[in-house]
């Protein structure tokens, strides 16, 4: 199992560690539903399938959570920019960061539990 690599430019992340089985990669219809008088079901799609990806990082050392908040504050930006993840194949793939904070645990001394939803872009 490859360890999960972020690349912006000249910029990367690589963690120490790989991320917790099992890998999340849910799609989501982009779609209106709703029901009309009769009981029919309507639906109207909007867009093309949204791909995600849920990392779950667990005993994640101090260097990599100071590295992931470094990438997460002032490199992503947030949702800002679009960036190059290598994922536990070491597949590459353009995403995005979805998640709206970093809400990772402290959980013994210097280690870090937490997630983190990316976005599959294309």
């Amino acid at each position: 199992m490859a360890v999960p690599k972020f690349v912006l430019g000249a910029d990367v992340l690589q963690f120490s560690r790989g991320i917790r089985y099992p890998v999340a990669k849910p799609s989501q219809a982009v779609q209106a539903v709703d029901r009309t008088g009769a009981g029919t079901l309507e639906v109207e799609s909007l867009g093309p399938n949204i791909r995600h990806r849920r990392l779950t990082f667990k005993d994640l050392p101090l260097a990599d959570y100071t590295a992931l908040v470094n990438w997460y504050e002032g490199i992503a930006e947030g949702a800002a920019n679009q960036f190059t993840y290598y994922d536990e194949t070491g597949t590459p793939m353009a995403v995005r960061m979805l998640s709206e904070s970093l809400d990772f645990q402290e959980i013994s001394y210097q280690r870090y539990a937490g997630e983190l939803l990316l976005e599959v872009v294309g």
